[in-house]
This record gives C-alpha cells, structure tokens and sequence, in this order.
C-alpha cells in the first residue's frame, strides 16, 4: 500500500485552477490524496474550498437534493 503526497501550486496558480474548474472538481482533485505539501497559503486555500465543499454537502443532505 503507497502514501499519495500531492506537492499544492502556489496560490495563485491553485487559484487560477479553481476557477477553471467548479468546487465539487476541484475539491476532488485533492481530496484524495494522503497528504499535502506546499505554500501555508495555498494550504489555507484548500482548506477553506473543503469546508465551503462539506458544508454544502450538507446543505444538500438537509434539503432532501441527494
């Protein structure tokens, strides 16, 4: 069994991806793997996107839409 590391963009080529893409891609595209390395910013980013992501999910699960 391997440890998936996904090395993060700098936060603004995160940023510029995130933008191309919508939130459930985007958070998926990370999501899977073990660990993160990179910038403290680009982290926060990622961070942030997730629990927008999670809190949606929720949001969805509570109004019945899954």
């Amino acid at each position: 069994m391997g440890f998936n590391n996904c090395y993060l963009p700098d936060i603004d080529k995160l940023k510029e991806y995130f933008d191309s893409v919508d939130l459930e891609t985007f958070v998926n595209r990370f999501k899977k793997y073990d660990a993160w390395t990179g910038s403290t910013e680009s982290f926060d980013f990622l961070e942030q996107k997730i629990k927008e992501y999670e809190l949606q999910q929720i949001q969805m699960v509570d109004k019945g839409e899954t």
